[in-house]
């Protein structure tokens, strides 16, 4: 099967696991945007960006607290919620959802036995920031310090080819060190935490999914997420997504000219995941 082929696979049941995520976040009141690709998605393509393969969401703090208690009972049967509070072995702050009758097959950077997932959904919890500059660049001082232990934790399950190269080699000599054998990662994410619950999102100035891919660059002014009421909404797939309230000014500070088109070279695939369908008649 060829790349396009298994992209476009994986694109169906991501599909089917958002659809079905967006009806339980409805029917219990619960508040989500489309962020980061996905909403870019939805916005110029009306659905998945043709080389994407991840899904991105976001919860403020309050929903997210109550979603990880409602999933795991009213999810439907194939769909698993994961996060560190109930899967110990789980490597991940942020909750994610995978499909239980699928192994999504990741290349990694070091072409060591390939990691097995089959995570859908990222669902990463939107919080605040402190108002005070100084106190906020310390804030996030501490979050990237925080970060990078997570990396070092986690690197003896492979480097992705997704980070930037100066990271790569930054984890492969915490490899090389061995340092996974002396970090507790779970006491990591409790710290992490306790760090982030201590913040406001309802009453910060700035808000954002510090934990997602760009970092701090993904903290935004409060109004871009706005008024819950006034989010925006946009065709995806054949069904309706949630963004925020001020999705332009959003997507602007995300990426810049969103609308137009990145060069093909850069129009990358995240994790070149093969998908491997389970018998789930023989298990």
């Amino acid at each position: 099967m060829s790349g396009q082929q298994q992209l476009e696979k994986l694109h169906a049941y991501e599909k089917d696991a958002f659809k079905k995520f967006i009806d339980l976040c409805d029917a219990n009141h619960i508040r989500y945007y489309a962020i980061g690709g996905t909403l870019l998605g939805g916005v110029r393509h009306k659905g998945f960006i043709p080389w994407d393969d991840d899904i991105d969401v976001a919860m403020p703090r309050p929903d997210y607290e109550r979603f990880l208690k409602i999933a795991p009972k009213k999810l439907p049967e194939e769909l698993v919620l994961d996060d560190f509070h109930t899967n110990k072995e789980f490597r991940s702050y942020f909750a994610k959802i995978r499909n239980k009758n699928i192994e999504l097959r990741e290349n990694l950077v070091d072409n060591e036995a390939t990691k097995r997932i089959g995570y859908l959904i990222d669902i990463i919890p939107l919080d605040g920031t402190p108002d005070n500059p100084i106190a906020r660049k310390l804030y996030y001082a501490k979050v990237m310090i925080y970060r990078f232990l997570c990396g070092a934790a986690n690197v003896n399950t492979g480097i992705r080819t997704s980070r930037p190269k100066k990271e790569q080699i930054l984890l492969h000599i915490c490899k090389f060190l061995r340092l996974y054998k002396i970090l507790d990662i779970q006491k990591i994410y409790r710290r992490m935490d306790r760090l982030f619950r201590k913040q406001d999102y309802e009453n910060s100035r700035y808000v954002g999914t510090i934990m997602g891919a760009y970092n701090i660059h993904e903290i935004v002014p409060r109004w871009h997420f706005g008024d819950y009421a006034k989010r925006t909404v946009w065709p995806f797939e054949g069904f309706e997504i949630n963004g925020p309230q001020e999705c332009d000014a959003y997507l602007t500070h995300m990426f810049g000219d969103y609308r137009k088109l990145p060069p093909k070279s850069k129009r990358k695939i995240h994790y070149q995941s093969e998908i491997i369908e389970k018998d789930i008649n023989h298990e």
